[in-house]
């Protein structure tokens, strides 16, 4: 093999590994809807996620009565982590509790893990959303 084809070869193989890289890290939709989650079906159950100062931090906004606040992992964006609250007012044992929180995107799925407190015992919530908008 000569060296314009050796050349060749690593141009093309280097833009294709950049290519699934890229793909690899896609952003977080705006809006997601709940689709599964250990703590119970929740059919009217919404999350909204906003970027804040430039694509490596993130507000997340429940319908259901939690705010939080992540970072994109590892300058990955499709992985954040961060922490939250539920509101005081939410009328269940998670009323008021703090909670750390890990997102992770892949393709129009996210998936979440909260890991906090209720009642004095360690409680964690996985759940699965689907995107609805971009």
């Amino acid at each position: 093999m000569g060296f314009r084809q050796y050349l060749l070869k690593f141009a093309v193989a280097s833009i294709a590994l950049f290519t699934l890289s890229n793909a690899a890290q896609a952003e977080f939709c705006k809006k997601y809807k709940q689709v599964q989650s250990n703590a119970g079906a929740c059919g009217n159950c919404f999350i909204d996620v906003s970027s804040l100062g430039g694509g490596h931090y993130y507000g997340i906004v429940a319908s259901n009565g939690w705010t939080a606040e992540a970072r994109s992992t590892h300058g990955d964006t499709s992985l954040a982590s961060g922490i939250g609250k539920w509101r005081s007012d939410v009328g269940h044992a998670f009323a008021g509790t703090k909670f750390e929180i890990d997102l992770e995107q892949q393709g129009a799925q996210l998936s979440m893990t909260m890991d906090g407190n209720a009642n004095g015992q360690r409680q964690i919530i996985r759940a699965k959303f689907q995107c609805i908008q971009r």
